[in-house]
């Protein structure tokens, strides 16, 4: 049986302020409402990296933006095995959610396989 390794360490977590400049002027984006992803293949890293936004402008709440994000990352955490696929290819990737109201964890588990599944099909 083939096992799936679905952590998120910190490893994994874009965290450079630079890095993220460069994705939002130089990166590619999909869109796949409440989703968008910015993103830039990568061969020199060695793990995808992520981030994951939501802006003030849409919930003023930090609560509500914190849990948004939580249900974000869990969305790729279970589901970024379909890009880990690739062995070529790592990406630097943010995701963006594009919404005005909390959203249910079901709506964006399938944007996120769209996206991720996507992301998979057109760099490989």
């Amino acid at each position: 049986m083939y096992l799936v390794n679905k952590k998120f360490p910190k490893t994994e977590k874009l965290k450079s302020t630079k890095t993220i400049e460069t994705l939002f002027s130089e990166g590619k984006t999909y869109t796949k409402f409440p989703i968008k992803v910015f993103f830039l293949p990568n061969k020199e890293i060695n793990t995808n990296l992520a981030a994951f936004a939501v802006p003030k402008r849409n919930f003023k709440s930090a609560v509500d933006r914190n849990r948004v994000k939580r249900q974000l990352r869990e969305a790729y955490r279970l589901n970024k095995y379909l890009i880990e696929e690739s062995e070529n290819t790592r990406f630097m990737m943010l995701f963006l959610y594009l919404g005005k109201v909390k959203p249910e964890y079901v709506q964006l588990e399938k944007s996120m396989l769209k996206l991720l599944k996507k992301l998979q099909e057109d760099n490989s």
